[in-house]
C-alpha cells in the first residue's frame, strides 16, 4: 500500500467486515488492525449514507 493511498481502499467491503468480525470474535478488539478496519468501515458508511447514518440507527 502506498503512503498516499487511503487505508484498505482497494479491499472489498465484505473482506473488511469479515476480518473485523474475525478479530472481534477472537477478542482482539484492542489491536491497531481492528481500529483501522473499524475506521475504514465507518468512513465507507459515511460516504455511502452520509453523516446521519449513526443517528438513524439509534433512532430505529
Amino acid at each position: 500500500m502506498q503512503a498516499d493511498q487511503p487505508i484498505a481502499s482497494n479491499v472489498p467491503d465484505d473482506l473488511v467486515v469479515a476480518r473485523l468480525y474475525d478479530l472481534a470474535r477472537q477478542g482482539e478488539t484492542a489491536t491497531r488492525e481492528f481500529q483501522l478496519l473499524d475506521y475504514v468501515i465507518q468512513k465507507r458508511l459515511v460516504q455511502t449514507y452520509g453523516g446521519d447514518f449513526a443517528q438513524a440507527a439509534h433512532a430505529a
